[in-house]
């Protein structure tokens, strides 16, 4: 169990998790706030803050459980930041893929989850283990 490959299995294994948790959050916070606080048709205003205390709690879960025995800790707000930085990108590349599946392609919906799922997780988490948590 102490091979690196083994070590880098289980590792994945706790990011799976983590982000689990992380997605959990963002899905009860903003359906609070979508069908809470703000009026109906404004939903869109709900991720701000629901991507927000997600982003939080992930880089809490991913820096002290996923990552605790990979790299080092900085202490300063570069980590944080680059963290932030690569959940954007995540962002980013989910939000294209939803794109290309359900406007040019004009797939379903639940389509765009496929690539969201499948490629997005793997990149974020190389860009954590090379760039965040080294």
């Amino acid at each position: 169990m102490h091979r690196p490959e083994m070590k880098l299995v289980f590792q994945f294994l706790r990011y799976g998790i983590a982000g689990a948790g992380a997605v959990m959050i963002y899905s009860v916070v903003y359906l609070l706030f979508a069908g809470l606080v703000f009026a109906k048709g404004y939903a869109v205003f709900a991720v701000a803050p629901a991507f927000l205390l997600s982003l939080a709690a992930s880089f809490l879960l991913h820096s002290r459980w996923t990552f605790r025995a990979h790299g080092t800790r900085d202490g300063g707000l570069g980590q944080p930041l680059r963290f932030t930085l690569v959940q954007a990108g995540g962002f980013a590349l989910n939000s294209l893929f939803t794109y290309i599946v359900t406007v040019p392609l004009g797939g379903a919906n639940w389509l765009a989850l496929i690539p969201c799922v499948l490629i997005t997780p793997v990149a974020t988490f190389a860009a954590q283990r090379v760039w965040v948590f080294a």
